[in-house]
């Protein structure tokens, strides 16, 4: 071979070794991109469809003998920037808000049943969001109950670098809670909206038309438990992000974060984490059922079904 000819088998020898590389290269952000966008739309679909779960659950009662429910207090609670450390895990009716502007927290009462919930493994009792059992409790039906009270809200996880994850502390049913739980990392932010209809009136039909969407420092919920039983529906975005940062490829790092908040503001981080808000609506069909039901005679006085939303015990 001539120098000339080792020459031009070297460059193409190169030129090849360069386009193989360059497409690995390509295949591999693509490939990592997409791997880290699908995981963070599993982390989203997972915790909005927990705190649905819940929603929906809440308020959940069965009856006496007497066709009273079991359980007849306020279902749930929120929290504009979360509960405060000295009240997270004390009575439903002393919960203090921060009042702060990071994530909203949400309390959630119903009772807890083997089919509603999961089993608990220590003991033949429904379990909190913790997966410990619910002891179970006379609320004044004559009949104890499982009653769960599970609060949810957003804290960095020390154990998984510190990553943004949504927590729960559940009751124990015995007047404690159990120790918080992680449970779905990566969810940055909980941002809660309340559906509500005007103020009950004891001994009418409960309003079912809606009269606005609200933060929980809203005048009309305030720290008056009472007026909580105003809410008909619950309103849930969460902002999740990567669990790693993203390669940028051709891509600049505020494209690549560029999205819309909860508040529906645009945001430009560029840590180069993905990010994206998830939202859902939630009605409260065991307190507000879509269509009052039939009032049933109680003697000759007819008993008024949506009562029990209006008690704030």
């Amino acid at each position: 071979m001539t120098l000339v000819e080792l020459l031009v088998a070297m460059l193409i020898g190169l030129f090849l070794i360069i386009t193989v590389v360059s497409v690995y290269v390509s295949t591999a952000t693509s490939s990592r991109v997409g791997v880290l966008s699908a995981q963070m739309n599993e982390d989203a679909a997972l915790a909005i469809e927990l705190l649905q779960e819940q929603v929906r659950l809440s308020a959940y009662s069965s009856q006496n003998s007497a066709g009273v429910r079991n359980f007849s207090g306020i279902p749930l609670r929120g929290c504009d920037g979360g509960f405060t450390a000295a009240t997270d895990s004390g009575a439903f009716e002393l919960l203090v808000c921060n009042n702060g502007n990071g994530p909203d927290a949400l309390a959630v009462r119903y009772e807890a049943t083997r089919l509603n919930s999961q089993e608990a493994t220590t003991a033949s009792l429904p379990a909190n969001c913790t997966s410990n059992g619910i002891a179970a409790a006379d609320l004044g039906s004559g009949v104890p109950i499982s009653l769960a009270d599970n609060r949810f809200y957003i804290a960095n996880d020390g154990t998984n670098a510190g990553a943004p994850t949504l927590y729960c502390r559940g009751s124990n049913g015995a007047g404690g809670f159990s120790d918080a739980a992680a449970l779905i990392p990566n969810i940055e932010d909980l941002q809660i909206r309340y559906v509500i209809t005007r103020l009950p009136v004891v001994g009418d039909v409960m309003p079912h038309q809606v009269t606005a969407h609200v933060d929980a420092t809203h005048a009309a919920l305030g720290n008056t438990l009472v007026n909580w039983s105003r809410v008909a529906a619950v309103h849930i975005c969460l902002a999740a992000r990567s669990a790693q940062p993203m390669p940028l490829g051709d891509n600049q790092a505020g494209d690549v974060g560029r999205y819309i908040d909860c508040t529906d503001t645009e945001q430009n981080p560029t840590d180069r984490f993905l990010r994206r808000s998830y939202r859902t609506t939630v009605f409260l069909r065991n307190s507000r059922p879509a269509v009052p039901g039939v009032f049933q005679l109680n003697g000759v006085t007819p008993a008024n079904p949506y009562q029990h939303v209006t008690d704030a015990n």
